[in-house]
């Protein structure tokens, strides 16, 4: 079984976070303490550090939005659905710029045969609609998120509920992913066969996988995977005590 995070690794997160976080600070004008050109950082930061309190189980989904509406804002007094309103002009944008990486479906077409699944932290069906958009979904047969949950990445649990979905146990299984600690370290620990897909470029020692910067080597590294697996389970064979002698040349 091989399981694939979402965001970074099939769809470009990043790029329609930037761009749509842009257009919430122009809906705004002057009611968000950041200069224009520092606001897309500045968002990213603030939703991870949000997001993380969902995926440990701390807050809702709901209120992890709210929070980070307010923090960007630096607006605490705002109303739920104020800041819902907010998160609105965001999430419209997001999900309109949301686009599949183009080394996505080429690499699941080729694995085509194989089982896929996926494990993401996020909201179901707004993670299901990216895949459905970008032409993915048909794909995979295994979808766990963290919504399903209430804990994600890199909470060894949502990692077990989808080996569990897949009737696999974990060391028969693999997870492909772009984050370090939820996807590579925490899979690793659990059994799981970690491959890191590192589009940025990011130089990292010590790393418990092997590396790929496009998922258009993964299915190479597969297929090495495999024919070393079946020249390991070829019989060995024995020679006998006279094949192992020397061989004396004559003159």
């Amino acid at each position: 079984m091989i399981f694939f995070d979402i965001d970074g690794t099939l769809i470009d997160h990043l790029s329609a976070s930037a761009e749509a976080s842009l257009a919430l600070y122009d809906q705004f004008p002057g009611e968000i303490p950041f200069a224009r050109d520092e606001f897309a950082a500045a968002w990213e930061l603030i939703m991870d550090r949000h997001f993380n309190r969902f995926t440990r189980g701390e807050i809702s989904l709901w209120d992890q939005r709210r929070a980070r509406i307010r923090e960007s804002f630096a607006a605490p007094q705002l109303t739920d659905a104020d800041a819902d309103t907010r998160y609105h002009v965001f999430i419209r944008e997001y999900e309109r710029l949301t686009r599949a990486y183009r080394d996505a479906s080429p690499c699941l077409e080729k694995l085509q045969g194989k089982r896929l699944g996926i494990i993401s932290n996020g909201a179901r069906e707004q993670q299901l609609a990216k895949l459905r958009r970008a032409g993915l979904l048909h794909y995979f047969d295994v979808t766990v998120f963290s919504e399903d949950l209430g804990v994600g990445k890199p909470d060894q649990r949502i990692f077990l509920e989808a080996c569990k979905q897949a009737g696999q146990e974990p060391s028969h299984c693999i997870h492909v992913g772009d984050d370090l600690t939820n996807d590579i370290h925490a899979s690793h620990a659990l059994g799981i066969r970690p491959i890191w897909i590192d589009r940025l470029g990011s130089a990292q020692n010590e790393v418990p996988a092997q590396r790929i910067a496009s998922l258009a080597e993964l299915t190479q590294l597969l297929d090495q995977r495999g024919r070393l697996q079946k020249q390991q389970a070829l019989p060995q064979t024995t020679q006998s005590p006279a094949e192992q002698m020397p061989q004396r040349l004559v003159p």
